[in-house]
């Protein structure tokens, strides 16, 4: 409450009371929700603004990690920004590979693409930390060995810009995690666009004080 958000995204969500008390006790009373195969990999958006448009979209792939969904959505009074939130494949990243190119964020117009995407990009971590932590953490629990596929994907291939990197390009290793892993794999892609009539001034990573197994990724945008 005290950081007075116009928008919220999150994944993980039910459709039932405790989405409809979380978005009201935040002061948000436009709330929309997003399906997909499995019920607790929904995606949901809560606004203090009305919401004009939204749609949500799911895929049909048989992965180990189940179906995944993409909500988006328009504001009253934002020109026409889409928002978009989605949570990719918390397996591997083929399958998070054929799911985002599956949902074309970027052929939909996506101005502002938020989530956990579990996937990494490699300059977040100095050689030293990636060794110890990222790889080795993998390397222990038996999990696929590091990949940057994706977030080179969404950032060079379709000229997404990594908010929290725009505003944070020396901050590294466990100061930028957002899950228990020491790792950062929740994010906000901007389109260039946004930058004709908007303004980022600020990223940063919110400590949720274990409310959720993840922090949370804000970012501020002023018109310019």
């Amino acid at each position: 409450q005290p950081l007075n958000l116009d928008l919220i995204a999150t994944e993980e969500i039910q459709n039932n009371n405790h989405w409809t008390n979380f978005c009201r006790n935040l002061g948000f009373e436009n709330f929309i929700h997003g399906q997909c195969g499995q019920d607790y990999f929904a995606n949901g958006i809560a606004s203090r603004h009305p919401i004009k448009f939204h749609s949500n979209q799911s895929d049909s792939f048989s992965y180990s990690g189940g179906t995944r969904a993409l909500l988006q959505c328009r504001l009253d009074g934002f020109d026409n920004l889409t928002f978009g939130v989605i949570h990719l494949d918390h397996f591997a990243e083929d399958p998070r590979l054929k799911q985002i190119e599956y949902f074309k964020p970027h052929k939909q117009n996506i101005d502002i693409l938020m989530g956990d995407m579990n996937s990494l990009t490699r300059d977040d971590y100095s050689d030293d930390y990636f060794s110890k932590t990222v790889f080795g953490q993998r390397k222990i629990s038996g999990w696929e060995k590091p990949r940057f596929d994706l977030t080179h994907l969404i950032t060079h291939e379709w000229d997404y810009q990594d908010a929290f990197k725009l505003k944070n390009p020396k901050i590294k290793d466990e100061q930028l995690a957002t899950c228990a892993y020491g790792t950062r794999i929740d994010y906000i892609f901007v389109h260039p666009r946004v930058n004709e009539r908007w303004n980022l001034t600020e990223c940063s990573i919110i400590d949720t004080k274990g409310v959720t197994d993840h922090n949370g990724v804000l970012a501020e945008f002023k018109l310019k």
